[in-house]
């Protein structure tokens, strides 16, 4: 093609760029460059297209040459610092910003780019001060308010950033992105009705876009609306067919309804792995064979934090035997100070939060896991897709729920000989269980716990039943169960735990339809442990409850543990999947097999017997937390050698089949 002059290439080859044709713009860019070397745009511009053709090193060489030449162009800086945001280089995003900044102040995008790349590090103080700097600069930057109210809540000034949101809706009431980060918010502070009416208000601006409706189930869900999430979700998952996350958001929600069938779910977990399993066979594995040598376990978890899930896994991580065993860890979500106990553990430690796929494949294969354990199953920021895959010889899944994962990457399902029904479910018929000799699970009880006590109804002259599990695994029918302990236990109590929202009044509305009174029944605040509020505090409310009601047909398990370690004796129903089976394993460990019941009528009379015997209750109450102490859910080294044992087993099984 011929050009009159130099400047009309230069136009076509921006428009070759701007139009996503980095590789033809780029040709362009070096004929002029050649015919015109001393042209620091043209440099500049041939930078950003080997940045868009992902030639990074030669993209900054480029980048740097044209800067140093023409320290004064401000837009200099603010290109080459965001294309180092989208190439995941944050730090020198950084210093090229803030140069850019001091050359440019009076440019609004350079102090949001360095606002995003402070964001992105979690500099939330100065990601804060940068978004403001941009927003006096230019008040009507939709994407800065955006990311302002992003970083605000992220640096814990709650309080700013709702007032922010509203601020923002007050000028621009149909700001889509507003009312769902504003609901995101809402739902964070434990105001599920204020989220769900922000999620609302987005979905009226944007019916088909998934994610509002997405958002939108999960507070539902929260709020025991588990139908109409499931309902919402399967509407997501058409809109958004290749979202893995709104796929296992999906799945989750299912395992709460009790209406859902195992067929139905079976076939959830076939259209995850058709939608997002691998689309092609694994690459062999270089592994070493042998099947006696120290081992590579790699845990795959976005909660190596102060989180059930972290709790529950850590006292196995510190105890791994190192000369057999060496730990990795790929972690996602922010740290905190549990965090660095695991991280002061680990033989490796890798961040992979901002990691594509193949690049997590790549890192995986290139520490050549043996064993890769999968510890979110189908919860939030979980990385399933990668199982998909198979980067590792052998994979497992453990910890997030005692369930199935589905994916068929996945070949074994860490168990015990408890947990798994007599008859398989069929939920996911290529995956194996590996039973452990006694428990799934292991707890280290929080050290400061306060002592059981004896129980609150030889003082109040009445029982008080508790159940602080998550309200998104009560259903109805486990309240018309609750309702018939009330009423056959004249003057008990209820105390539930929950988030704020019109469940509280539809509980109490149910309760009184079938005749107990509704000032029965008291919700207390849902408190996630925090720096501020510890998991002994949180220990503390078992001191009001004298009999624990378990949720079906999805079990407690960490709340089991929890009422167990504060001497308080816990009353389940037994159903068919392995997640209505938890407390039956942790229940018979200690001692109290009979507390898990096979039907309802069992479950009725266990809890109404147990709350009507005073002196059966002390008994259980003073002899239960030194009972939990000595038994296997507490013997934290015999736990990890069964673990251990498991991944070395699983490892010869594999050694064994893939000899030529």
């Amino acid at each position: 093609m011929q050009f009159p002059d130099l400047q009309s290439a230069l136009n076509h080859a921006m428009n070759l760029h701007r139009s996503g044709r980095p590789a033809e713009a780029e040709g362009l860019y070096v004929e002029i460059l050649r015919l015109s070397p001393d042209s620091h745009d043209v440099r500049h511009l041939l930078g950003l297209a080997q940045f868009d053709l992902g030639r990074r090193e030669e993209g900054v060489r480029l980048m740097e040459e044209a800067l140093a030449a023409n320290p004064g162009a401000g837009h200099y800086y603010n290109n080459f610092g965001s294309r180092l945001i989208d190439k995941g280089d944050l730090a020198k995003a950084e210093q090229v910003l803030r140069q850019g900044a001091e050359r440019s102040p009076d440019c609004p995008s350079t102090r949001y780019n360095l606002g995003n790349a402070l964001y992105r590090q979690r500099k939330w103080a100065e990601a804060v001060e940068a978004y403001r700097a941009a927003l006096a600069l230019q008040p009507d930057f939709d994407l800065c308010d955006l990311q302002l109210g992003m970083a605000l809540h992220g640096g814990g000034r709650r309080k700013e950033a709702l007032a922010h949101y509203r601020g923002v809706l007050d000028r621009r009431p149909k700001d889509y992105a507003i009312w769902v980060n504003y609901g995101a918010l809402l739902q964070s502070e434990s105001d599920l009705d204020g989220a769900i009416d922000a999620f609302r208000k987005a979905a009226e601006l944007m019916p088909d876009d998934a994610t509002s409706l997405n958002n939108l189930a999960v507070a539902l869900k929260d709020r025991g609306d588990g139908a109409e999430a499931v309902r919402l979700l399967r509407r997501c998952t058409t809109l958004r067919p290749a979202s893995a996350d709104i796929s296992s958001n999906l799945i989750l929600t299912m395992h709460y309804v009790p209406e859902v069938t195992d067929a139905e779910l079976a076939e959830a977990h076939r259209d995850w792995n058709v939608r997002h399993g691998a689309k092609r066979p694994p690459a062999p594995w270089p592994n070493d064979r042998d099947p006696e040598r120290r081992l590579r376990i790699g845990y795959v978890s976005a909660d190596f934090r102060d989180h059930v899930v972290g709790r529950a896994l850590l006292p196995a991580f510190l105890a791994h035997d190192r000369e057999k065993f060496e730990v990795f860890a790929y972690a996602v979500g922010t740290p905190d100070a549990v965090t660095e106990k695991f991280r002061s553990r680990a033989d490796a430690w890798r961040i992979i939060e901002t990691l594509s796929e193949d690049a997590l494949e790549r890192q995986v294969r290139e520490d050549r896991i043996d064993v890769l354990v999968d510890l979110g199953l189908h919860t939030s920021d979980n990385r399933l897709a990668l199982f998909a895959r198979r980067p590792a010889p052998v994979q497992a899944s453990w910890l997030g729920l005692p369930e199935t994962s589905g994916v068929e990457g996945i070949g074994w399902r860490i168990s015990d000989r408890l947990l798994e029904p007599a008859e398989p479910n069929g939920l996911a018929p290529h995956e194996r269980a590996w039973t452990l000799p006694h428990c799934w699970t292991c707890v280290q009880p929080a050290a400061d716990a306060p002592d059981p006590g004896p129980p609150p109804m030889l003082s109040l002259g009445r029982p008080t039943f508790a159940s602080f599990n998550n309200f998104c695994k009560i259903s109805d029918r486990t309240l018309d169960l609750w309702a018939r302990i009330l009423k056959a236990t004249p003057g008990s109590r209820l105390l539930l735990l929950a988030k704020a929202g019109a469940h509280h009044r539809r509980t109490k509305e149910l309760m009184e339809r079938n005749g107990v009174a509704a000032d029965r029944v008291e919700f207390l605040d849902y408190l996630p442990p925090t720096e501020d509020v510890k998991q002994a505090a949180l220990l503390a409310r078992y001191l009001r409850v004298d009999v624990a009601l378990d949720t079906s047909p999805f079990n407690g398990m960490t709340t089991t543990m929890d009422a167990l370690w504060m001497g308080v004796p816990v009353v389940s129903l037994v159903t068919g999947r392995s997640l209505g089976r938890g407390a039956l394993s942790l229940l018979t460990n200690v001692g109290l097999a009979d507390f898990a019941v096979r039907d309802e009528e069992a479950y009725v009379a266990k809890a109404v017997s147990t709350a009507t015997d005073p002196r059966r209750l002390a008994e259980i109450r003073s002899g239960l937390r030194p009972r939990m102490a000595a038994s296997p859910l507490c013997d934290i080294l015999a736990f990890t050698r069964d673990l251990e044992a498991a991944y070395r087993g699983m490892w010869r099984e594999w050694c064994r089949s893939s000899q030529p």
